[in-house]
């Protein structure tokens, strides 16, 4: 009777991805940003034209048996850059070995965006910007109340 060779476990990309996006947002410095651009184009455009969507963000390249990583930020200003990023590679390579037994031979990290530290103390507290108020809606209220006056 031949003996069944034991099964082996497959990670899916994705889900490297997820634990590399937490990683990175463990070192100080690094901020979610959602941008609201992705959310209307959708996430293909977004990745084409190079706007808008959420991050942290990572990419796996799985090719043969060596596994890179690709990881886009938003860093709150001012921090060290060269010093957060030198973590997030650090961090990202570290938890990806104790999760999945596999350290990546490459991480790329790329500064997408910096946020003024006051800007993400007030996102922190829960306050959001809302759009101004448009300018033409103000003189047409004006208008409709000098209609009623005159009736």
């Amino acid at each position: 009777m031949a003996e069944t060779a034991a099964g082996a476990l497959v990670i899916a990309d994705r889900v490297i991805e997820r634990i590399a996006e937490r990683a990175a947002l463990n070192v100080d410095g690094v901020v979610r940003q959602q941008g609201a651009v992705g959310s209307v184009l959708g996430s293909s455009t977004t990745e084409l034209l190079g706007l808008g969507g959420d991050l942290p963000q990572a990419e796996v390249d799985s090719a043969g048996t060596a596994r890179r990583l690709s990881l886009t930020l938003a860093l709150a200003w001012p921090s060290p850059v060269t010093s957060v990023c030198a973590q997030v590679r650090r961090s990202v390579a570290d938890d990806l070995e104790e999760f999945t037994g596999d350290r990546p031979v490459r991480v790329d990290v790329t500064v997408r965006q910096l946020i003024p530290r006051g800007e993400v103390a007030r996102r922190k507290q829960g306050y959001i910007d809302l759009p101004a108020v448009a300018e033409s809606a103000e003189p047409e209220r004006e208008r409709k109340d000098d209609h009623d006056d005159e009736h």
